[in-house]
């Protein structure tokens, strides 16, 4: 109804520039004076495989995090008011709150909450998600032109996969000043030029997510002021993967999302061949990627998001072209 009033005096495009610049703006103000009670970072402790417990990201320690409870919000309430409003989008959006809501609680958490605890909440958004979307749409995907059905329970298997990968390697990216919050800018962008057509509520949905995360990055470009925590990243994740899956073509998740998959993926590779197979093929690579970029190949922290940026600009087109 509020879409049907504002289209009403405004045409959709205006309507979608104008929601965008509203996000921005009040994503701007709201990182600018953060409200007062949010969680500040302790700086990151590891363990590596030799039982060493040393400290990365040490200069993130004392800054505002879990900035995403604040920007996430924004980006919602903007959809609410700039989008056609359906009742599958409105279980997406509830969705998107509560895996925000999990994120921010370890955020704000004393201890950390346990990597089983985090993976049960991820898996049963996860299934949420995708019992969601096979109740509107059917299991059919496309690749390479050609339509192909995906027996639903595969399909379902496939999709939750899909949405806790993302969830994950998108969290593990976010760990150096800019990286996270551009390149999903990059990506976001990316769906919006190619599928547009395809899924016009969930692209311009993406436009205001980018403009939100436009306003944060002006915060968050190093040396950053706030950190948008797992509040943030594991939203992000959440939405990656619900955009492939609404394009018909879920497979582009990994051109779209490559930048994430590498930086992020390797270090879950990492992880569970360790614990599976008591083996460490990449003992010699920090993970994820990007530690390894800038403390061992000493690359500024401020060129990463940069080289990142880039070559998911040049996967976006590969992946947008190959799907048109």
């Amino acid at each position: 109804m509020l879409y049907e009033w504002i289209t009403g005096k405004l045409s959709p495009d205006a309507a979608l520039w104008i929601g965008a610049l509203i996000a921005f703006v009040l994503t701007f103000f709201l990182m600018w004076k953060p409200l007062p009670g949010l969680p500040r970072d302790g700086g990151k402790k590891v363990e590596t495989p030799d039982g060493k417990i040393v400290v990365v990201n040490d200069k993130s320690s004392g800054k505002i995090t879990g900035i995403g409870v604040v920007f996430v919000p924004v980006f919602l309430l903007v959809s609410l008011f700039f989008l056609p409003l359906t009742s599958e989008l409105m279980i997406y959006m509830a969705l998107m709150l509560a895996m925000m809501l999990t994120g921010f609680l370890d955020d704000a958490a004393k201890v950390p909450w346990g990597e089983l605890l985090k993976g049960i909440l991820d898996l049963v958004l996860a299934i949420g998600t995708v019992v969601t979307f096979l109740c509107y749409h059917s299991s059919d995907i496309i690749i390479f032109g050609q339509v192909i059905h995906i027996p639903v329970v595969l399909y379902g298997i496939l999709g939750v996969a899909l949405v806790w990968f993302s969830i994950n390697v998108t969290n593990c990216s976010d760990g150096v000043d800019g990286l996270c919050g551009s390149v999903t800018v990059v990506i976001l962008v990316a769906y919006f030029g190619f599928f547009n057509e395809i899924m016009p509520a969930y692209t311009r949905m993406g436009i205001y997510f980018a403009a939100t995360l436009v306003g944060y990055l002006c915060f968050n470009w190093n040396p950053s002021k706030v950190l948008m925590g797992d509040a943030g990243s594991r939203t992000i994740g959440f939405f990656l993967a619900l955009l492939a899956m609404q394009s018909g073509h879920p497979f582009i998740f990994l051109l779209m999302s490559l930048v994430f998959i590498f930086d992020g993926g390797i270090g879950l590779f990492k992880l569970t061949m360790l614990r599976v197979f008591k083996w460490n093929p990449l003992k010699n690579v920090l993970t994820p990627f990007h530690d390894h970029m800038r403390k061992r190949m000493n690359i500024p922290i401020k060129a990463i998001p940069i080289i990142f940026g880039v070559l998911q600009v040049i996967f976006c087109l590969i992946g947008g072209l190959i799907a048109k």
